[in-house]
């Protein structure tokens, strides 16, 4: 009787060593592909979870389909819709006919439900405004909420 591994050559051994790696190399891809898709499934339920009704998403951007400023309970109901500008607290913002902000009427909307009254400032006077009061806004106006972020609709 005669010993299996003294029967096979070195370039025999060399070659089934060869096979084994290149096997062992697929079955980790394998694996690292496998992890891969379950991380992002569990992302892709994560962020259904995270879906609220009532709201479309137009490039990249979320907008409330309802665009009532006060629920039916009186409180604020906050939304964004197309065409709103969001401004950011101590961001000075031009008002321009060739900007995104445009002259004329605008509702001041607050962006957090709990803010009833906030301050902004037109031009060099800073004053309070109330949820869903109006403004008018002349070309070359800057504008910039001081306490916290604002909708203009």
């Amino acid at each position: 009787m005669t010993n299996f591994l003294l029967s096979i050559s070195t370039s025999e051994i060399l070659t089934y060593s060869l096979y084994a790696l290149a096997g062992l190399v697929v079955l980790l891809c394998v694996i690292v592909i496998i992890l891969k898709a379950r991380k992002r499934k569990k992302i892709r339920d994560e962020q259904k979870t995270r879906e609220v009704e009532g709201v479309k998403e137009q490039n990249n951007v979320r907008y409330s389909e309802d665009a009532t400023i006060v629920d039916k309970n009186g409180d604020i109901n906050v939304t964004l819709v197309k065409n709103d500008i969001v401004l950011q607290p101590r961001k000075m913002v031009t008002v321009s006919t060739r900007g995104p902000l445009k002259p004329g009427k605008w509702t001041v909307l607050s962006a957090y439900g709990n803010e009833e009254k906030f301050n902004i400032r037109i031009g060099l006077y800073v004053k309070e405004y109330k949820h869903g009061q109006e403004i008018i806004l002349a070309e070359g106006d800057e504008i910039c909420p001081t306490s916290t972020t604002i909708i203009l609709r």
